[in-house]
């Protein structure tokens, strides 16, 4: 038997030894630094909802045998405010496997007093459950784009990443290489310098700009400075991917666009947290992201499949591919997830956990030896 409760700050310690077992080394030592960083992300939240806490089971010895981790975020729908709860890490230990540990996590979570739940790095054995409890999968959100820049040091990455020697050489040879295929595939390969302008993105540029930017959006979130000061800080902190950059979007004429935030990582593919435009503004958003990803020296730039952005990947000559990672959501009141489904929700990267560094930072070899997400 075991109990489901709300994860207290003592039992830190237990939840980064599970979460180094399952998601790490596959050891019960916990990596330096990892509880503290749990902390931060769980518990010194600056939206910490005591109603809507992260959870912990607990067996009848009083060991922690598995954990769900809870991020709240604020939102409003239709201009209403509303709680959004991510359902983060979700880990059992192997020796409770049996005990059904994530099932009734999950469970209790779902039945919080949230309007609506969601998670965007999901397992297929994490959709079985939802899919049971009543959840939905968006199975838009699997899919991902891809935009390559160089296709030669993009492949190179790949042999590079497995050590192999023909990956070295490849490396060596990639931006010689690269010049050639720009030449040869022009128009797959151009990025047109862009029209408008930018300036550094920041908490305040973000709070004042959202409510047009975002005005055709149902579902969208309602950020403050407080919260975006911490995420700009947190989202630093994980560098695995590369460094946080983002850019507020100027027309030639003094109107804002938009923005877009993203993952800069020269010499390799660049990861977009987030692209938030009108409609008729996010050609020109994307238009200088791509050249900026492209300047500051990445192989390839990789983002999320999101309604609003079909059109401008079309044009842009974008590859397609399933991701690893499904976007799963659960609301007793069906208007919330036709807005999800029908790109009517403006829900990012960024408003998920796909970004954390829980099982990046710092980085550590994984093994098998315990249930995943």
């Amino acid at each position: 038997m075991s109990d489901v409760r709300a994860l207290r700050r003592q039992d830190l310690p237990a939840v980064a030894s599970l979460i180094e077992l399952a998601f790490r080394t596959g050891s019960r030592t916990p990596s330096t630094g990892l509880a503290s960083y749990l902390e931060r992300i769980l518990l010194d939240h600056p939206w910490f909802d005591a109603e809507i806490p992260s959870l912990v089971s607990v067996d009848d010895d009083g060991r922690i045998i598995g954990f769900l981790g809870s991020h709240v975020r604020r939102f409003l729908f239709d201009g209403k405010p509303i709680r959004l709860a991510v359902s983060g890490q979700l880990v059992a230990d192997p020796t409770a496997r049996r005990k059904a540990v994530g099932a009734f996590l999950l469970k209790r979570f779902l039945d919080g007093p949230q309007d609506v739940t969601i998670t965007d790095t999901a397992s297929e054995t994490v959709r079985r459950m939802w899919e049971g409890l009543g959840g939905e999968t968006l199975h838009l959100g699997r899919v991902g784009w891809l935009r390559l820049f160089r296709p030669v040091g993009f492949a190179s990455g790949f042999l590079i990443g497995r050590r192999s020697g023909v990956g070295r050489t490849a490396a060596a040879l990639s931006a010689p290489l690269d010049g050639l295929a720009a030449s040869l595939f022009r128009r797959q390969l151009e990025v047109r310098r862009p029209r408008v302008s930018a300036e550094a993105l920041t908490p305040d540029s973000i709070v004042a700009n959202l409510p047009a930017v975002a005005a055709d959006a149902r579902l969208r979130p309602d950020y403050d400075i407080q919260y975006l000061d911490w995420l700009f800080n947190s989202l630093a902190a994980v560098t695995s991917r590369g460094s946080c950059e983002g850019r507020l979007i100027r027309h030639p004429k003094g109107r804002i666009l938009g923005w877009y935030l993203y993952l800069m990582n020269p010499g390799g593919i660049s990861q977009v947290i987030q692209i938030a435009a009108r409609e008729q503004d996010v050609d020109d958003v994307m238009g200088h992201l791509f050249h900026d990803a492209r300047e500051t020296g990445a192989t390839a730039l990789q983002g999320r499949v999101e309604p609003p952005l079909v059109e401008s990947l079309s044009k842009r000559h974008c590859l397609l591919h399933v991701s690893g990672y499904r976007i799963l959501a659960h609301a007793r009141d069906e208007a919330f997830l036709q807005a999800l489904h029908g790109g009517n929700g403006m829900f990012s990267r960024l408003d998920g956990d796909w970004w954390m560094g829980v099982q990046l930072e710092p980085t550590t070899a994984r093994r098998s030896g315990a249930s995943r997400r």
